[in-house]
């Protein structure tokens, strides 16, 4: 049963918290070349202490350790999540993978946390180009990868893992006119193709019965490339793919701002940033929405500000305070500016929380 935190109401699905904006990746499709914030890595004590009144007030289902940045690059990454996992808290890791080769990913191993997401994009060499990884290659990142991905399910095999794969076969014009050529996945063809490979992949790694590749094989079939897929390929192993995304206007210039609409925003999650701002939500990769800081006060005391009630009581009425959510929910041509707001409405308030609550989707 919900309760009232705040302006909030609780439990929350999770929260975000971003121990870094560092990143090891320079992805062209992340608005990480369009950030103004610094760098930064959160204070070990400030991560501490919001973890402790997060399990104690029971605000959300689970911590996710993600916004921008690779969160195993914090030197005191483990530190933080043994406090996590001591006040029992559900533990949520999103990485793009690539300290899975080394020791983090080694001791990573003795943790068994309620969710690992790894960030795969880009599933084939040509298209990890895009990634802009430095001196490693597809090969070196893929196998070890894979390789995690075998030992950790083999010693935690009721934590959910799961592999996120974008395609651009339905999207990314209007972030091509600014990136130039992003190209991942170009059909619903191919996408079926790469996902039967990667769920071949995590069989031969989970030692999958048959039974298993069977019914992976007829959810295969279905995926499509216009919208949002999540395939249990073993118990508690998924393939995620999704559209890319621009960020909520981050690479475009002039957009129909959007007076109306709906938007997860501090209903199903919000997110703190490393330096303790708060924010409405994870696409706001720049801060823009901060409305107050954990460092010197309480979550409560943020979450009871009156700039929030003022853009939770909009929200309710489905309307956007914040010109940053304007934006965000914003469109580029007319025509999607008045269907967008009736889409938003029917696909997060009606058909999300029907499939939350009839499948396994584990964002």
């Amino acid at each position: 049963m919900k309760t009232a935190f705040g302006h909030i109401r609780i439990p929350l699905k999770r929260i975000h918290l971003e121990l870094t904006n560092v990143c090891n990746f320079n992805c062209v499709f992340c608005p990480k070349s369009v950030m103004t914030r610094p760098y930064g890595y959160m204070d070990q004590e400030l991560a501490k202490r919001a973890i402790s009144e997060i399990a104690e007030n029971r605000l959300s289902e689970k911590i996710t350790f993600h916004l921008m940045g690779e969160p195993t690059l914090h030197p005191h990454f483990f530190e933080i999540l043994e406090h996590a996992l001591h006040k029992g808290v559900n533990v949520g890791l999103t990485t793009n993978g690539s300290t899975l080769r080394g020791p983090v990913g080694a001791k990573l191993l003795e943790y068994g946390l309620h969710q690992v997401d790894v960030s795969l994009q880009t599933p084939d060499e040509e298209s990890f180009a895009l990634r802009k990884a430095g001196s490693l290659r597809f090969q070196s990142y893929f196998d070890s990868m894979m390789e995690f991905f075998g030992k950790y399910h083999r010693a935690h095999p009721d934590s959910v893992f799961k592999f996120r794969i974008m395609n651009t076969a339905m999207g990314g014009k209007s972030l091509e006119e600014k990136l130039g050529p992003i190209r991942v996945i170009s059909s619903g063809k191919e996408l079926r193709n790469v996902v039967r490979h990667y769920a071949n992949l995590i069989h031969e790694h989970a030692n999958a019965p048959a039974t298993f590749r069977h019914a992976a094989e007829a959810a295969i079939r279905t995926i499509a490339p216009y919208k949002w897929n999540v395939i249990e390929v073993v118990p508690n192993v998924f393939l995620e793919t999704y559209l890319l995304d621009g960020w909520g206007h981050a690479f475009e210039g002039e957009v129909r701002e959007a007076g109306v609409g709906y938007c997860f925003g501090m209903r199903d999650h919000f997110a703190v940033l490393y330096n303790g701002d708060v924010v409405l939500c994870c696409m706001d990769y720049d801060g823009k929405t901060a409305f107050g800081n954990i460092e010197g006060h309480t979550l409560r005391e943020v979450l009871s500000y009156d700039r929030l009630g003022e853009i939770m009581h909009g929200f309710r009425r489905y309307r956007f305070i914040h010109p940053y959510c304007r934006r965000c929910q914003g469109s580029r041509s007319f025509v999607s500016w008045l269907l967008k707001p009736v889409a938003a409405v029917i696909g997060l308030k009606v058909i999300k929380p029907f499939f939350y609550k009839h499948t396994k989707l584990f964002e």
